[in-house]
């Protein structure tokens, strides 16, 4: 288990950081993103800093869009927090233009400082969210992540893909510029969003074991649902 004060490197020591680990994800809602991941080729350089051959299958469904699925076959650096995914037959030390996206967005990401009580603030940040044209969406879509300040809610106990876990809700804004996408081959636009976003952050998982979006009184959740 990871102490407070390296809470930032939650991702490379994560259950699933092995080889033969395995993680799922699932939404329900406006949005839909899901995943099966599996981990193989596992490395690490450093607490904060390790690599990962990423395969497995992913879909993705936004506000009613037709849904779009793809098999992954990726390789994974991550650094800080943030991951970049390079196809993996065509990985190398300087890869050209490279389909990557935050790993904050799919709520893997741990909070680099430790959280110790209710009302403490961590700063807001803008990020590129970036697929790439061999992610679940084509056409190579980018939109920019504006995130405003997060404050901390009151613990509380909620079930998990690991069982019960103590976890503290994190709040804040998050808002998306307009983008297109395509779907099977027709181009359709993704508007831009305005969310509300909660992030429950479990210590003893060392992961965001599920995220609460809600656009506008329509709530949709991401979260771990298996992990191994």
């Amino acid at each position: 288990m990871l102490s407070w004060g390296s809470v930032q490197a939650a991702v490379c020591d994560a259950k699933f950081m092995h080889d033969g680990g395995f993680v799922q994800f699932s939404g329900s809602g406006n949005l839909k993103l899901g995943a099966d991941l599996n981990f193989s080729e596992v490395s690490k350089s450093s607490a904060t800093t390790c690599r990962a051959r990423v395969q497995g299958t992913a879909s993705f469904s936004y506000a009613g869009l037709p849904p779009s699925a793809s098999k992954l076959d990726y390789l994974m650096t991550v650094k800080g927090g943030q991951a970049s995914f390079v196809k993996y037959d065509s990985a190398g030390e300087r890869p050209g233009d490279p389909g990557s996206f935050d790993l904050r967005m799919l709520g893997l990401f741990g909070y680099e400082q430790p959280i110790t009580a209710p009302g403490q603030k961590f700063p807001g940040t803008t990020f590129r969210l970036k697929f790439g044209k061999d992610a679940p969406v084509g056409g190579s879509p980018a939109t920019t992540i504006r995130i405003g300040e997060k404050t901390v809610g009151q613990r509380a106990s909620i079930a998990t893909a690991l069982g019960q876990q103590s976890c503290w809700p994190v709040s804040y804004d998050r808002d998306s510029d307009p983008t297109q996408a395509t779907f099977n081959g027709l181009t359709l636009p993704i508007p831009g969003t305005k969310s509300r976003v909660t992030d429950w952050y479990c210590p003893n998982a060392n992961l965001v074991m599920k995220q609460e979006i809600n656009q506008q009184g329509s709530v949709s959740k991401v979260e771990i649902t298996q992990i191994r």
